[in-house]
């Protein structure tokens, strides 16, 4: 009997200019052993430096509410060649500001102060998905 194929775990790329969301966020991610947190940035250019480089599967973008730097990362993100599933943190969740970004390429949108479990529940469906298509034998696919 063949043992299972090794599994990846999903990766997970940060850009929080907050330290204390920041924090928070490596303290959900870092017991989930679904999940492997590659690094985090406080400042755009790091962040896509280290999305070039890394290739994470995940991209967690936090925005401040009149942060100008949100849009123009996400066009860029939205240019790697191996496109990540972009997940726009905000303390500013009205419904225009998610419709923005959903528009612009997000693939999910949460709410920094209230939605921090959608997130994580959001993250291991994505993770036990990456998982099955490994297993398949799809590994560079995740939805």
């Amino acid at each position: 009997m063949n043992p299972p194929p090794h599994s990846e775990p999903l990766t997970i790329l940060v850009l929080e200019d907050s330290p204390l969301i920041g924090s928070r966020l490596a303290r959900m991610l870092r017991p989930m052993k679904e999940v492997e947190l590659l690094a985090s940035a406080r400042e755009p250019r790091a962040a896509l430096l280290a999305a070039l480089i890394l290739l994470p599967d995940v991209v967690i973008l936090g925005l401040h509410a009149h942060g100008e730097s949100g849009p123009s990362t996400l066009r860029e993100l939205a240019r790697m060649r191996r496109r990540a599933v972009v997940v726009v943190l905000s303390n500013c969740a009205v419904p225009p500001m998610r419709e923005a970004y959903m528009q612009a390429g997000a693939t999910y949108f949460f709410d920094k102060t209230m939605e921090f479990d959608a997130l994580r529940a959001t993250l291991l469906r994505l993770a036990a998905e990456k998982k099955a298509l490994q297993q398949a034998g799809l590994e560079n696919a995740v939805a």
